[in-house]
């Protein structure tokens, strides 16, 4: 199956942080750093500025952050994936911390979004919860500790090499992203330099006093990470 992500990547997620003008400045500095470097570049973002971000034509991933079990029908207020689609999403990222779904329920998010096309990142919180998600067939996984969602972590992250065993001995070809607390580009270059795929940061990028400055330096750093651990595994 040819994945519509690959490595390596980055990822923005501003929640409902920034107003669409300020979310499609941060969109257009993103995606430019990540084809100067090239790094993939994903912005999840709110289902009402998935159609706007998309028609900027930069090149970044649009990903929606929710996706409703729901198929065509009288459903009121539900996010199809069928709608996704229709407005351009690339993707949906499920499962996230501020929206947790149960075992069920995400099996059939993935399901709906793979049948039209949609990539999936579903987010996990441990070793075993990242091998149940990577049954599932998702595009990536995403691990990130809970403590660390929205703080200032270090560089220091041991459970990388266990929880990425964990997926891969699943399935291979699921892709790998290591986030929560990547506070700083240091944090995501050491991230992406232990062998990852993918990182991102949203408090790192957004906290900052020029998000698109940031971005583009977190960008930079994903790449610096990604390019030393290749060279690192051309040395065994």
């Amino acid at each position: 199956m040819t994945r519509l992500l690959s490595a390596p990547f980055f990822e923005i997620g501003p929640k409902n942080l920034l107003r669409l003008a300020e979310l499609e400045a941060l969109v257009v500095a993103a995606a430019q750093a990540g084809a100067d470097h090239g790094v993939a570049v994903v912005v999840t973002v709110p289902t009402a500025y998935i159609a706007p971000v998309v028609g900027l034509g930069t090149g970044a991933l649009v990903f929606a952050q929710q996706l409703s079990g729901d198929g065509l029908g009288p459903s009121f207020g539900s996010v199809t994936a069928e709608a996704l689609v229709d407005v351009g999403a690339h993707g949906v990222m499920l499962n996230h911390d501020s929206a947790p779904l149960s075992q069920e329920q995400l099996r059939h998010a993935v399901e709906r979004a793979t049948s039209v096309g949609l990539a999936t990142i579903v987010c996990a919180g441990t070793d075993d919860e990242a091998a149940e998600v990577a049954a599932l067939g998702p595009d990536v996984v995403l691990y990130e500790p809970p403590h660390l969602i929205g703080a200032a972590g270090g560089t220091d992250r041991p459970w990388i090499t266990s929880s990425a065993l964990s997926v891969h001995a699943v399935d291979p070809t699921v892709l790998m992203m290591q986030a929560g607390g990547v506070s700083s580009p240091g944090v995501a270059e050491s991230i992406m330099a232990a062998g990852v795929d993918g990182t991102g940061s949203t408090s790192g990028v957004l906290g900052a006093t020029d998000p698109a400055g940031a971005a583009r330096e977190f960008i930079s750093a994903t790449r610096a990470g990604w390019d030393a651990a290749q060279a690192a595994d051309r040395l065994r």
